[in-house]
């Protein structure tokens, strides 16, 4: 039959036990679990020496906190049946970690609505942000940070609450856990990262450890504000043409008044030809360019806008009507539809042209002749010079119903490669796309469908194709034609461009640049009549443009949708688990990562073994040695090859528990 440990030795056991325990609780000394130790001081060993010897006292003078019997105690460390009854937990225990998921629902919801909604931080707020965060940008980054920390911790906690509830209910139902098993529960439930312990046990730890990092992440990407873009619809004043009585030829005399005005975007009138011949001739210049790129030209006003390839006339209001919405600092760009010509010419030489230079008189020189579109009477004007060399002369028929225009060119020997030149204009009525970036002041326009011609009288066309003339007249002095100059270097661009090994001949190139000049002109023309439509004449009509912002969105999508199913999951977790546990029901007040509790529960099992006679079965199982010296002592501990088993047991009448440890390896 098996020998029973005396009192003396059970006391000693105990004694081990509680110095075992709080040594194997303290992660500095978990490596000491391993081979015999020698305490590294004399203060420490006094401490635990005391507290060895302070048992063999209790037992030698019979001293009991408990006045229970062995028979009693016995009987409690083996009926199963026996319930431990702590005091059982309130509702502020059981909800307090799990109450604060309404912040982290709350806020993952609005979230969502507000990236589905697609709400966003726009107009005078978003100057704000953009100035905030321009000035402040380290202070608002650690304010996200930590915002992120704390709803990444309420996260982890609540999980952490959940293995604590948990493991807290099995031990008072009478579950057991090895001794492993019960430190990883424990440290999952205090969020604490051990480098001892096998690695199934340290794996769950540091997967939990690493819960709240993963969720701070995560919200840190939901809740950083975002550059992102919004649209909405303006208003923009275009040119009306239902009424074109203003756009007509104005004398080129100084006492003859045309219609004008200026302001700070620039001088608009309705005299296109003489008033604005700077920026006409600039724009025929620059019609071809030299390296065959797209073309990049100002458009003629103050606002600073340009054009990207053809103008097609239209366009006329950026910069001028659209202030309302276009200098805000959230704006990026607009567009909208604008309805206009579309210019297409076509030049050749014709020999037999009726169109040339005459002389009358002196420096006097008519240039008279009849156009394929000439009605009744031949064109006629007189161009001033020292000989007729420097002249250019184009001529424009009044024709006004005439749905295609022409020009005919008659030019002196130092224009030669001009003379007989004559053009067809086709100006075919459609809807434009205007595309307006503000960040760069750039116009785009694209070509729609063709239209109904919304000015049936062609006023505008034929005023438009007269200016030519008048440029022409006025552009010609005593030593040459500033027109034709125009004219030779568009084509000279296009000889560059086009023409590098020169197959083109030169009467060929000269009427490709001609064109290319003719159709810029012609386009800055109609844009200009289009401006004075809207500041001279406030002639103007509504159109909807479709406004692009940038605004702050708060977190990307992705992000916001990974909290939304992260804080879901969580949550779904806590009531499935709240509805199986009857609202945890038999949770008790202990707080099993208290190394308080954990020590008394430890005292209170050691009390229970060393008075009962099953001390080698439940006890600690150690193998006592004896001792050497005052100082130092070793001891073997259990469970080198298995692990020890835990179980709770009721001790006393006020509802305390006693922690026991079980072992297959007693000696």
């Amino acid at each position: 039959m098996r020998q029973f440990p005396t009192r003396e030795a059970a006391s000693t056991g105990v004694s081990c036990m509680i110095w075992c325990h709080l040594r194997c609780w303290k992660p500095s000394f978990d490596t000491l679990c391993l081979h015999p130790f020698t305490l590294p001081s004399v203060s420490d060993t006094s401490v635990y020496s005391s507290i060895f010897f302070l048992f063999h006292l209790l037992n030698m003078f019979n001293i009991h906190p408990s006045s229970d019997s062995e028979e009693n105690l016995q009987s409690k460390l083996h009926r199963k049946s026996l319930p431990l009854a702590p005091t059982p937990a309130g509702p502020g225990r059981k909800l307090s970690a799990f109450s604060f998921l309404a912040i982290t629902t709350t806020v993952s919801t609005l979230l969502l609505v507000a990236n589905t909604r697609k709400w966003a931080i726009e107009g005078s707020i978003y100057a704000w942000w953009l100035e905030a965060i321009i000035n402040n940008r380290a202070a608002i980054q650690s304010g996200i940070q930590i915002c992120a920390a704390g709803l990444g911790l309420i996260h982890a906690t609540a999980v952490a609450r959940l293995i604590e509830h948990a493991t807290n209910i099995s031990i008072l139902r009478g579950a057991g856990f090895t001794t492993e098993s019960l430190r990883s529960r424990i440290n999952m439930s205090i969020l604490r990262w051990q480098w001892s312990g096998k690695l199934q046990h340290s794996g769950p730890v540091l997967l939990m450890c690493s819960l709240g990092l993963l969720s701070s992440a995560l919200w840190v990407g939901a809740i950083t504000p975002v550059g992102g873009t919004s649209s909405m619809i303006e208003t923009v004043l275009v040119p009306d043409y239902s009424n074109t009585s203003l756009i007509r030829e104005y004398p080129s005399e100084l006492s003859r008044p045309t219609p004008s005005t200026a302001t700070q975007q620039g001088h608009f009138t309705y005299a296109v030809g003489i008033k604005l011949l700077g920026s006409l001739i600039a724009s025929g210049a620059s019609a071809t360019t030299s390296d065959g790129s797209i073309r990049k030209h100002q458009k003629i006003d103050n606002t600073q806008y340009f054009y990207e390839g053809r103008s097609y006339g239209v366009g006329s209001g950026v910069g001028i009507t659209d202030g309302a919405f276009a200098n805000l600092t959230s704006s990026t760009s607009y567009a909208y539809s604008e309805v206009g010509y579309s210019s297409e010419v076509k030049c050749i030489h014709n020999r037999t042209s009726l169109f040339g230079i005459q002389r009358f008189g002196n420096r006097i020189f008519p240039v008279r002749g009849l156009l394929p579109d000439s009605v009744d009477s031949p064109q006629d004007s007189e161009y001033f010079g020292h000989s007729p060399d420097s002249i250019v002369a184009i001529g424009v028929a009044h024709s006004i119903k005439s749905p295609r225009r022409y020009l005919s060119i008659a030019a002196g020997e130092g224009y030669r490669s001009l003379n007989a030149s004559q053009c067809t204009v086709d100006f075919t009525p459609k809807r434009f796309d205007v595309y307006v970036n503000l960040s760069d002041r750039s116009i785009k326009v694209y070509p729609r469908e063709t239209i109904a011609d919304f000015d049936p009288e062609r006023n505008v066309t034929k005023t438009t194709m007269r200016q030519f003339e008048l440029i022409s007249n006025d552009m010609t002095n005593l030593y040459q034609s500033v027109l034709g100059g125009t004219f030779m270097a568009s084509a000279s661009a296009w000889n560059m461009s086009n023409n590098a090994d020169g197959t083109v001949g030169e009467d060929e190139a000269m009427l490709r640049g001609l064109e290319n000049s003719i159709t810029a002109m012609s386009d800055s023309m109609l844009a200009a009549y289009g401006a004075a439509q809207l500041m001279v004449g406030n002639i103007t009509q509504p159109r909807e443009a479709r406004l692009e912002r940038t605004t702050f969105v708060i977190g990307q999508t992705s992000y916001i949708i990974a909290v939304a199913v992260f804080n879901a999951i969580i949550l779904l977790v806590v009531i499935a688990e709240g509805i199986r546990t009857r609202f945890w029901a038999g949770l008790s007040v202990i707080d099993i990562s208290d190394s308080k509790w954990l020590i008394q529960a430890a005292f209170h099992g050691g009390q229970a073994v060393s008075r009962t006679q099953v001390g080698s079965e439940v006890g600690l199982g150690l193998r006592n040695s004896a001792i050497q010296q005052p100082t130092a002592f070793e001891y073997y501990p259990i469970g080198e090859k298995t692990e020890d088993w835990v179980e709770a047991a009721p001790f006393g009448k006020r509802g305390d528990v006693a922690l026991l440890l079980k072992s297959d390896n007693t000696a």
